[in-house]
Protein backbone atom coordinates (compact mmCIF):
# COMPACT_ATOMS: atom_id res chain seq x y z
CA UNK A 1 0.00 0.00 0.00
CA UNK A 2 2.61 2.41 0.83
CA UNK A 3 4.49 1.38 -1.98
CA UNK A 4 1.54 2.40 -4.15
CA UNK A 5 1.15 5.70 -2.87
CA UNK A 6 5.37 6.22 -3.29
CA UNK A 7 5.00 5.36 -7.11
CA UNK A 8 1.56 8.01 -7.04
CA UNK A 9 3.67 10.50 -5.54
CA UNK A 10 6.79 9.92 -7.64
CA UNK A 11 4.17 9.93 -11.09
CA UNK A 12 3.17 13.15 -9.58
CA UNK A 13 6.34 14.75 -8.89
CA UNK A 14 7.82 13.37 -12.78
CA UNK A 15 4.10 15.18 -14.47
CA UNK A 16 5.08 18.01 -12.13
CA UNK A 17 8.63 18.38 -12.93
CA UNK A 18 7.54 18.02 -16.79
CA UNK A 19 4.75 20.67 -16.78
CA UNK A 20 7.45 23.03 -15.13
CA UNK A 21 10.20 22.32 -17.54
CA UNK A 22 7.67 22.89 -20.82
CA UNK A 23 6.24 26.19 -19.28
CA UNK A 24 9.82 27.61 -18.67
CA UNK A 25 10.68 26.52 -22.02
CA UNK A 26 7.23 28.07 -23.65
CA UNK A 27 8.34 31.09 -21.68
CA UNK A 28 11.82 31.27 -22.85
CA UNK A 29 10.50 30.82 -26.37
CA UNK A 30 7.90 33.34 -26.18
CA UNK A 31 10.19 35.75 -24.66
CA UNK A 32 13.09 35.73 -26.23
CA UNK A 33 12.08 34.20 -29.33
CA UNK A 34 14.84 32.08 -31.03
CA UNK A 35 15.99 32.69 -34.67
CA UNK A 36 17.87 29.52 -35.58
CA UNK A 37 17.91 30.05 -39.14
CA UNK A 38 18.25 33.14 -41.35
CA UNK A 39 15.24 32.26 -43.73
CA UNK A 40 15.72 35.85 -45.68
CA UNK A 41 18.98 36.66 -48.29
CA UNK A 42 20.48 39.82 -48.22
CA UNK A 43 19.46 42.88 -50.01
CA UNK A 44 22.60 45.37 -50.49
CA UNK A 45 22.80 48.29 -49.13
CA UNK A 46 25.30 51.07 -48.69
CA UNK A 47 25.70 52.47 -45.10
CA UNK A 48 28.08 55.41 -44.45
CA UNK A 49 29.55 55.03 -40.94
CA UNK A 50 31.49 58.45 -41.21
CA UNK A 51 27.77 59.82 -42.31
CA UNK A 52 26.26 58.45 -39.12
CA UNK A 53 28.85 59.84 -36.88
CA UNK A 54 28.49 63.15 -38.59
CA UNK A 55 24.98 63.24 -37.64
CA UNK A 56 25.50 62.43 -34.20
CA UNK A 57 28.32 65.13 -33.88
CA UNK A 58 26.31 68.11 -34.78
CA UNK A 59 22.76 66.86 -32.79
CA UNK A 60 25.20 66.36 -29.91
CA UNK A 61 27.38 69.57 -30.21
CA UNK A 62 25.97 72.83 -32.94
CA UNK A 63 22.29 71.31 -31.87
CA UNK A 64 22.56 70.97 -27.80
CA UNK A 65 20.96 71.18 -25.71
CA UNK A 66 17.45 69.78 -27.40
CA UNK A 67 15.09 70.92 -24.67
CA UNK A 68 11.88 72.73 -24.67
CA UNK A 69 13.44 76.36 -23.67
CA UNK A 70 16.99 75.92 -25.24
CA UNK A 71 15.18 77.04 -28.90
CA UNK A 72 17.31 74.51 -30.47
CA UNK A 73 14.32 71.73 -31.66
CA UNK A 74 13.08 73.66 -34.51
CA UNK A 75 16.23 74.16 -35.58
CA UNK A 76 16.69 70.53 -35.39
CA UNK A 77 13.76 69.79 -37.03
CA UNK A 78 15.38 72.09 -39.93
CA UNK A 79 18.46 69.79 -40.04
CA UNK A 80 16.09 66.72 -40.49
CA UNK A 81 14.19 68.19 -42.85
CA UNK A 82 16.80 68.95 -44.86
CA UNK A 83 18.19 65.41 -44.79
CA UNK A 84 15.32 64.08 -45.72
CA UNK A 85 14.85 66.09 -48.41
CA UNK A 86 17.75 65.24 -50.04
CA UNK A 87 16.38 61.88 -50.81
CA UNK A 88 12.58 63.17 -51.22
CA UNK A 89 10.00 65.35 -50.29
CA UNK A 90 9.05 65.49 -46.38
CA UNK A 91 6.88 67.48 -45.15
CA UNK A 92 6.12 69.33 -41.43
CA UNK A 93 3.56 68.29 -39.24
CA UNK A 94 2.81 71.33 -36.61
CA UNK A 95 2.68 70.75 -33.01
CA UNK A 96 1.13 73.54 -31.05
CA UNK A 97 1.61 73.88 -27.66
CA UNK A 98 1.26 76.88 -24.98
CA UNK A 99 4.80 78.29 -25.33
CA UNK A 100 5.27 77.67 -29.08
CA UNK A 101 5.34 75.58 -31.98
CA UNK A 102 6.86 72.28 -32.49
CA UNK A 103 7.17 69.75 -35.62
CA UNK A 104 7.24 66.49 -36.50
CA UNK A 105 9.32 65.69 -39.12
CA UNK A 106 8.50 62.80 -42.12
CA UNK A 107 9.06 61.49 -45.75
CA UNK A 108 6.86 59.22 -47.30
CA UNK A 109 8.62 56.52 -49.59
CA UNK A 110 7.02 53.51 -51.82
CA UNK A 111 3.94 53.12 -53.38
CA UNK A 112 0.50 54.03 -52.34
CA UNK A 113 -0.52 51.19 -50.13
CA UNK A 114 -3.79 50.59 -48.00
CA UNK A 115 -0.98 49.98 -45.07
CA UNK A 116 2.36 51.45 -43.81
CA UNK A 117 5.28 51.12 -42.57
CA UNK A 118 6.77 53.59 -40.14
CA UNK A 119 9.69 54.21 -38.23
CA UNK A 120 10.12 56.68 -35.87
CA UNK A 121 12.85 58.51 -33.53
CA UNK A 122 12.52 61.38 -31.18
CA UNK A 123 15.27 63.99 -31.53
CA UNK A 124 14.96 66.06 -27.77
CA UNK A 125 17.08 65.16 -25.92
CA UNK A 126 17.25 65.41 -21.53
CA UNK A 127 18.78 68.06 -19.49
CA UNK A 128 20.97 66.36 -19.13
CA UNK A 129 22.20 65.26 -22.48
CA UNK A 130 25.80 66.37 -22.17
CA UNK A 131 26.01 63.01 -20.38
CA UNK A 132 23.80 60.78 -23.35
CA UNK A 133 23.22 61.15 -26.71
CA UNK A 134 20.31 61.77 -26.39
CA UNK A 135 18.81 59.52 -28.82
CA UNK A 136 20.98 61.51 -31.60
CA UNK A 137 22.08 58.02 -32.84
CA UNK A 138 18.11 57.12 -33.14
CA UNK A 139 18.05 60.39 -35.60
CA UNK A 140 21.08 59.35 -37.47
CA UNK A 141 19.99 56.33 -37.81
CA UNK A 142 16.53 57.09 -39.53
CA UNK A 143 18.16 59.67 -41.99
CA UNK A 144 20.64 56.91 -43.29
CA UNK A 145 17.49 54.45 -43.29
CA UNK A 146 15.60 56.79 -45.40
CA UNK A 147 18.62 57.90 -47.68
CA UNK A 148 19.18 53.75 -48.09
CA UNK A 149 15.53 53.14 -48.87
CA UNK A 150 15.13 55.79 -51.25
CA UNK A 151 17.81 54.57 -53.21
CA UNK A 152 16.14 51.17 -53.69
CA UNK A 153 12.58 52.89 -53.37
CA UNK A 154 11.81 50.89 -56.52
CA UNK A 155 11.90 47.70 -54.66
CA UNK A 156 9.43 48.94 -51.83
CA UNK A 157 6.57 46.94 -51.62
CA UNK A 158 4.14 48.76 -49.35
CA UNK A 159 4.57 52.58 -48.42
CA UNK A 160 6.77 53.58 -45.77
CA UNK A 161 6.83 56.70 -43.68
CA UNK A 162 9.78 58.08 -41.31
CA UNK A 163 9.08 60.18 -38.98
CA UNK A 164 11.61 62.16 -36.11
CA UNK A 165 9.45 63.69 -33.09
CA UNK A 166 10.24 66.56 -31.22
CA UNK A 167 8.61 66.25 -27.82
CA UNK A 168 8.99 62.46 -25.97
CA UNK A 169 8.54 61.53 -22.32
CA UNK A 170 12.35 63.40 -21.83
CA UNK A 171 10.21 66.78 -22.08
CA UNK A 172 6.95 66.24 -20.51
CA UNK A 173 5.37 63.58 -18.43
CA UNK A 174 1.69 63.58 -20.33
CA UNK A 175 1.83 60.86 -23.49
CA UNK A 176 -0.97 63.17 -25.12
CA UNK A 177 1.86 65.51 -25.60
CA UNK A 178 4.16 64.17 -27.58
CA UNK A 179 4.95 64.48 -31.18
CA UNK A 180 4.11 60.33 -31.48
CA UNK A 181 0.74 61.25 -30.06
CA UNK A 182 0.02 63.45 -32.47
CA UNK A 183 1.57 61.66 -35.55
CA UNK A 184 -0.65 58.28 -34.71
CA UNK A 185 -3.57 59.73 -33.67
CA UNK A 186 -3.66 61.75 -36.92
CA UNK A 187 -3.13 58.27 -38.85
CA UNK A 188 -5.67 56.77 -37.09
CA UNK A 189 -8.09 60.12 -37.67
CA UNK A 190 -7.33 59.71 -41.56
CA UNK A 191 -8.15 55.79 -41.04
CA UNK A 192 -4.53 54.63 -42.41
CA UNK A 193 -3.25 51.26 -41.24
CA UNK A 194 -0.11 50.41 -39.78
CA UNK A 195 1.46 47.23 -40.41
CA UNK A 196 3.87 47.98 -38.09
CA UNK A 197 5.74 51.18 -36.02
CA UNK A 198 8.91 50.99 -34.54
CA UNK A 199 10.92 53.01 -32.87
CA UNK A 200 14.36 53.66 -32.04
CA UNK A 201 15.26 55.17 -29.19
CA UNK A 202 19.17 54.77 -28.46
CA UNK A 203 20.85 52.59 -30.46
CA UNK A 204 24.19 53.72 -30.75
CA UNK A 205 25.92 50.76 -29.10
CA UNK A 206 27.91 52.73 -26.39
CA UNK A 207 31.40 51.66 -25.80
CA UNK A 208 31.24 51.03 -22.08
CA UNK A 209 33.35 48.88 -19.49
CA UNK A 210 32.49 47.00 -16.72
CA UNK A 211 29.01 47.76 -17.36
CA UNK A 212 26.10 44.91 -17.10
CA UNK A 213 22.81 45.35 -18.15
CA UNK A 214 19.82 46.06 -15.81
CA UNK A 215 16.87 44.40 -16.62
CA UNK A 216 13.88 46.23 -15.53
CA UNK A 217 12.33 42.98 -13.91
CA UNK A 218 14.55 40.46 -12.17
CA UNK A 219 13.12 36.80 -13.71
CA UNK A 220 14.53 38.49 -16.40
CA UNK A 221 18.23 38.00 -15.55
CA UNK A 222 17.37 34.38 -16.08
CA UNK A 223 16.20 34.81 -20.03
CA UNK A 224 19.09 37.39 -20.97
CA UNK A 225 22.99 37.68 -20.64
CA UNK A 226 24.43 40.14 -18.39
CA UNK A 227 26.44 41.90 -21.49
CA UNK A 228 26.21 45.24 -22.46
CA UNK A 229 26.81 45.07 -26.27
CA UNK A 230 23.16 43.78 -27.34
CA UNK A 231 20.05 45.76 -28.88
CA UNK A 232 16.97 45.36 -27.43
CA UNK A 233 14.14 44.53 -29.60
CA UNK A 234 11.14 44.94 -27.25
CA UNK A 235 7.38 44.41 -27.84
CA UNK A 236 4.09 43.06 -26.58
CA UNK A 237 3.36 39.86 -26.40
CA UNK A 238 0.22 40.19 -29.45
CA UNK A 239 3.51 41.44 -31.20
CA UNK A 240 5.03 37.96 -31.75
CA UNK A 241 4.86 37.62 -35.25
CA UNK A 242 6.17 40.89 -36.34
CA UNK A 243 8.57 40.90 -34.24
CA UNK A 244 9.72 37.35 -35.16
CA UNK A 245 9.89 38.41 -38.58
CA UNK A 246 12.21 41.30 -37.38
CA UNK A 247 14.29 39.04 -36.04
CA UNK A 248 14.74 36.85 -38.44
CA UNK A 249 15.62 40.17 -41.09
CA UNK A 250 17.99 41.14 -38.28
CA UNK A 251 19.62 37.33 -38.54
CA UNK A 252 21.85 38.03 -41.08
CA UNK A 253 23.83 40.59 -39.75
CA UNK A 254 25.24 37.68 -37.48
CA UNK A 255 27.38 40.07 -35.54
CA UNK A 256 24.90 42.18 -34.48
CA UNK A 257 23.86 40.80 -31.04
CA UNK A 258 19.83 40.98 -30.67
CA UNK A 259 18.14 40.08 -28.01
CA UNK A 260 13.78 40.32 -28.22
CA UNK A 261 11.34 41.07 -24.95
CA UNK A 262 7.94 40.11 -25.40
CA UNK A 263 5.97 40.92 -22.16
CA UNK A 264 2.57 41.79 -21.35
CA UNK A 265 2.01 45.51 -22.64
CA UNK A 266 1.41 45.82 -18.48
CA UNK A 267 5.00 45.28 -18.33
CA UNK A 268 6.18 47.32 -21.76
CA UNK A 269 4.35 50.36 -20.40
CA UNK A 270 6.65 50.78 -17.93
CA UNK A 271 9.45 51.55 -20.06
CA UNK A 272 7.23 54.02 -22.02
CA UNK A 273 9.20 55.28 -25.29
CA UNK A 274 6.74 56.61 -28.74
CA UNK A 275 6.35 52.77 -29.62
CA UNK A 276 3.11 52.78 -26.95
CA UNK A 277 1.68 56.34 -28.66
CA UNK A 278 1.14 53.86 -31.22
CA UNK A 279 -0.23 50.95 -29.20
CA UNK A 280 -2.83 53.40 -27.66
CA UNK A 281 -3.76 53.76 -31.24
CA UNK A 282 -4.90 50.27 -31.89
CA UNK A 283 -1.68 49.98 -34.10
CA UNK A 284 1.04 47.08 -34.07
CA UNK A 285 4.54 48.70 -32.87
CA UNK A 286 7.92 47.83 -31.18
CA UNK A 287 10.28 49.31 -29.71
CA UNK A 288 14.58 48.89 -30.62
CA UNK A 289 17.20 49.84 -28.30
CA UNK A 290 20.74 49.09 -27.29
CA UNK A 291 20.10 49.37 -23.19
CA UNK A 292 17.85 48.82 -20.57
CA UNK A 293 19.49 50.22 -17.32
CA UNK A 294 18.38 53.68 -17.08
CA UNK A 295 15.04 54.71 -16.49
CA UNK A 296 13.61 51.79 -18.45
CA UNK A 297 14.82 50.95 -22.39
CA UNK A 298 16.82 53.29 -24.64
CA UNK A 299 17.86 56.16 -22.00
CA UNK A 300 21.18 55.57 -21.15
CA UNK A 301 23.24 57.59 -18.85
CA UNK A 302 27.06 57.02 -18.67
CA UNK A 303 29.66 58.32 -17.00
CA UNK A 304 31.95 61.38 -17.66
CA UNK A 305 34.78 60.28 -19.80
CA UNK A 306 37.85 62.23 -21.38
CA UNK A 307 36.93 60.71 -24.43
CA UNK A 308 34.54 62.32 -26.53
CA UNK A 309 30.73 60.89 -26.40
CA UNK A 310 31.00 60.69 -30.11
CA UNK A 311 33.67 58.52 -30.11
CA UNK A 312 32.23 56.16 -27.80
CA UNK A 313 29.69 55.24 -30.00
CA UNK A 314 30.11 52.20 -32.18
CA UNK A 315 29.00 53.16 -35.86
CA UNK A 316 29.62 49.92 -37.54
CA UNK A 317 26.76 48.08 -35.54
CA UNK A 318 24.45 51.17 -35.72
CA UNK A 319 25.40 50.79 -39.69
CA UNK A 320 24.24 46.99 -39.42
CA UNK A 321 21.39 48.61 -37.42
CA UNK A 322 20.21 50.38 -40.67
CA UNK A 323 21.26 47.33 -42.59
CA UNK A 324 18.93 45.24 -40.61
CA UNK A 325 15.95 47.62 -40.34
CA UNK A 326 16.15 48.12 -44.53
CA UNK A 327 16.10 44.49 -45.46
CA UNK A 328 13.03 43.76 -42.81
CA UNK A 329 11.19 47.09 -44.75
CA UNK A 330 12.29 46.02 -48.34
CA UNK A 331 11.04 42.13 -47.60
CA UNK A 332 7.81 43.74 -46.34
CA UNK A 333 5.00 42.00 -49.06
CA UNK A 334 1.76 43.91 -49.51
CA UNK A 335 -1.44 42.24 -48.61
CA UNK A 336 -4.33 41.23 -51.13
CA UNK A 337 -5.83 44.34 -51.13
CA UNK A 338 -2.43 46.28 -51.43
CA UNK A 339 -1.84 44.47 -54.70
CA UNK A 340 -5.36 44.94 -55.97
CA UNK A 341 -4.97 48.61 -55.24
CA UNK A 342 -1.98 48.83 -56.84
CA UNK A 343 -2.73 47.07 -60.28
CA UNK A 344 -5.57 49.43 -60.01
CA UNK A 345 -3.58 52.23 -60.18
CA UNK A 346 -0.97 51.15 -62.47
CA UNK A 347 -3.58 50.36 -65.36
CA UNK A 348 -5.04 54.05 -65.00
CA UNK A 349 -1.49 55.33 -65.43
CA UNK A 350 -1.36 53.61 -68.51
CA UNK A 351 -4.50 54.36 -69.65
CA UNK A 352 -3.98 58.34 -68.54
CA UNK A 353 -0.27 58.23 -70.69
CA UNK A 354 -2.06 57.15 -73.65
CA UNK A 355 -5.18 59.50 -73.32
CA UNK A 356 -2.44 62.48 -73.09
Amino acid sequence: MSQSLSSRLIRKLIDWLIAFCGATLFLWFITTQPVFINEYSSSTSSVDTQELKKHVQLLTGGYAPRTLDSGNLNNTADYIYRQFSSVGSPEYQTINTISQQYYNVFLKLGPDTEELYVVGAHYDAEDDSIDTEGNASGVATLIELARNLAENSNKLKIGVVLVAYPLSLNQTDNMVNTGSYFHASSLKNNNKNVRLMVSLDSVGQLKLQNNEQVHPYKFMDFLYPQEDDTINLVGRLQDFSNIRELKKGFNSNSSLSLNTHNLLETFNKRQSSDHVSYWNQGYPAVLISDKSNYKGYGRVKIERSSVQLTDRLDYEKMAMLVNGLFQVVIQVETKDEDKTHLAQGSLYNRAKSLLY
